[in-house]
């Protein structure tokens, strides 16, 4: 019972080493009020995947081929290395409990640029550029449930009327581990566009 004990931690430890070992999408954070971060992100590529299907199930259906991609189903037959967070955000505002559709990126690595990134094979999977972002961010841990994603979106409406910004895009919602890591060592968040000047200050 011991060894079984010790070998869990032994894994859990090894797990939350791997994930932090990823490059993450940097940001500056321009304020914090509570549990919320302003944040200003700087331009980057994501390599993108349009699903149609519901909230819970998008995530996995748009891995596969992002995964192929990056394991070398490009020009290049190159191996391009993970990063995190993976994104989803709704194509466009509807009921999340109904089946809609769904972009679902990987970050590209900050090593490449629009001319150097390798083109997908697939032409499901789509490299944009993506412009100098400033969003509204609240971090959550534990499950990818819709409703523990909803409750803290809530948190985040909430905080943003609050503090009189606006939104102004889709939120992402930005999961950072791996779904074999416990639920309850998993790191999420939601970021949500705002285009107030006043957030700058």
């Amino acid at each position: 019972m011991r060894h079984a004990v010790i070998t869990s931690l032994v894994l859990l430890c090894c797990l939350s080493t791997t994930a932090s070992a990823l490059e993450t999408l940097a940001y500056d954070v321009l304020r914090t009020e509570g549990e919320i971060e302003i944040r200003r992100y700087e331009p980057h590529l994501l390599a993108t995947v349009e699903i149609e299907g519901k909230f819970s199930k998008a995530g996995s259906q748009g891995f596969r081929p992002l995964f192929d991609y990056i394991s070398g189903e490009n020009n290049g037959s190159e191996k391009i290395a993970m990063t995190a967070p993976v994104l989803q955000q709704a194509t466009a505002s509807s009921d999340q409990s109904q089946p809609g559709r769904w972009f679902i990126s990987f970050v590209v690595p900050s090593e490449f640029n629009q001319q150097s990134v390798p083109a997908p094979s697939d032409d499901d999977v789509q490299i944009t550029a993506q412009p100098e972002l400033v969003v509204a961010a609240i971090k959550y841990s534990g499950g990818w449930s819709q409703q523990n994603y909803q409750a803290h979106e809530q948190l985040l409406l909430s905080g943003l009327n609050a503090l009189n910004l606006s939104a102004c895009g889709t939120p992402r919602w930005a999961r950072y581990d791996p779904p074999f890591m416990p639920w309850f060592l998993r790191k999420n968040e939601i970021l949500i566009p705002i285009c107030d000047s006043s957030a700058l200050k």
